[in-house]
């Protein structure tokens, strides 16, 4: 659905004269990689809509969406698959943020899942792996980005801003959350290793 898209976003831009006709499959992998990218952040607002509470569903989903690209975690092989785990999964963590109370347990959990994130990260994926370079690079932007949002996560508990703790709490679980089949994977098969 997407590769359609892009592709007519392309078709688009060579009838308007913006680009080359020997250009189209470059911007058509740009365009693609573009609306991928923002699926996400599409799909949370949709159900930020639907269910009425847009902040909570942008705050779940920011948050994983920056730490996820550098992180890696669980791929479905199909790209409905995918759609319709994702909306399941952001579903969940909205209602949930809409439900829990934060407080030290939900504030444990979160420092126990960036430490997992901090510790396995990055995972590769099957469609892309990693340089020794890429991983040791990736390694230290998601330790870095997992730092930032659990100290922003600390001070909205500390000012009382339940509602933004919580949202990051959950996403960084969720992030965590989605590396754990890879890592039982890479367990069973010692020679595929964990991150170095």
């Amino acid at each position: 659905m997407t590769e359609k898209c892009a592709n007519s976003l392309a078709g688009w831009l060579i009838n308007c004269d913006a680009i080359t006709e020997g250009d189209r499959e470059l911007y058509a992998y740009a365009i693609h990689s573009l609306l991928l990218s923002f699926a996400p952040l599409l799909l949370a607002l949709g159900l930020g809509i639907w269910m009425g509470c847009i902040r909570q569903s942008l705050g779940v989903t920011f948050p994983f969406m920056v730490i996820r690209k550098f992180s890696g975690g669980y791929h479905t092989r199909h790209p409905w698959t995918c759609l319709l785990g994702s909306f399941l999964l952001l579903y969940l963590c909205i209602s949930l943020s809409l439900r829990l109370s934060h407080g030290q347990t939900l504030a444990f959990i979160a420092v126990g899942a960036s430490a997992s994130l901090i510790l396995f990260s990055p995972i590769d994926n099957e469609n892309r792996k990693l340089s020794l370079q890429e991983r040791r690079c990736y390694r230290k932007i998601t330790a870095s980005l997992v730092i930032i949002f659990l100290s922003f996560d600390v001070l909205f508990l500390i000012f009382r801003l339940d509602l933004w703790s919580i949202c990051i709490s959950i996403s960084i679980l969720l992030t965590s959350v989605l590396q754990i089949p890879c890592i039982f994977g890479k367990i069973k098969r010692p020679n595929k290793g964990l991150p170095k």
